[in-house]
């Protein structure tokens, strides 16, 4: 996975994030924000009876502060050339095109 050092350094130079296109000054190209953060349906499942709050709250504060905060929030910075912008636009979770049932009928 690319740095977020990297990726800025990519969008400054004007290098299409997908394809490696060069974007020439003055050239037409898309900015895409990626925002991923946790959420919270209000249900908190504890299955042991024997559950520790503060236990766990102490094991969390020794973890590194940078792994808490990706497990709460990231943010992804791309810059996209207009023929990657529409494949994006098209299928942006990159989820499989339905495709014919090859057994059917």
């Amino acid at each position: 996975m690319e740095s977020r050092i990297a990726q800025e350094l990519r969008v400054a130079s004007g290098v299409c994030s997908r394809c490696s296109r060069i974007i020439e000054p003055g050239g037409l190209f898309y900015s895409l924000l990626i925002k991923v953060s946790s959420d919270f349906d209000g249900v908190i499942k504890i299955e042991d009876k024997e559950y520790d709050m503060s236990r766990e709250f102490e094991k969390v504060k020794s973890y590194p502060e940078e792994l808490i905060n990706e497990e709460v929030y990231r943010e992804f910075r791309f810059v996209l050339c207009p023929r990657c912008k529409e494949i994006y636009c098209a299928n942006p979770l990159n989820l499989p095109l339905d495709t014919p049932d090859k057994n059917a009928g």
